[in-house]
């Protein structure tokens, strides 16, 4: 199966915040080859920033660096012009569905992608609770 990584299933890793354990556990699967990994450049954009914004450089360093190592995933980072339009109208598709989510360009290029290249999306972000294009498992 082809799995993408979101920010947050990252981050949960990183910070060793709660549940990050179902993560550690697909990442397993992924270096041994049972499933093919993919996230994107924007994805460690957004988790070397989460790191830098709270002055935290080593961090963001170890973290790119970790996300690199892992064996059997492919960093997406070339972008069509059609899978940036797909993001456009993925975001304003989901954007303004409840007061409590917000659904970003990053977050629809993230699923563009990953309904391009993948089954099944891994995130803890819950604006993707309602999306229709690929399978999400929340973490």
């Amino acid at each position: 199966m082809k799995v993408f990584f979101d920010t947050s299933a990252f981050l949960k890793v990183l910070k060793k915040e709660e549940g990050y354990g179902k993560v550690v556990e697909w990442l397993k699967k992924v270096r041994s080859g049972e499933h093919d990994g993919y996230t994107d450049t924007i994805v460690i954009a957004e988790i070397v920033y989460a790191f830098l914004s709270r002055g935290l450089d080593d961090e963001a360093v170890e973290s790119r660096a970790y996300i690199e190592s892992i064996s059997n995933l492919t960093i997406i980072d070339d972008v069509s012009v059609a899978v940036s339009h797909k993001s456009a109208e993925l975001k304003r598709k989901y954007f303004k569905r409840s007061e409590k989510t917000f659904f970003s360009l990053y977050d629809g290029l993230h699923l563009a992608l990953a309904e391009r290249h993948c089954e099944l999306f891994i995130t803890s972000d819950s604006d993707f609770e309602d999306v229709t294009e690929v399978k999400v498992e929340f973490v």
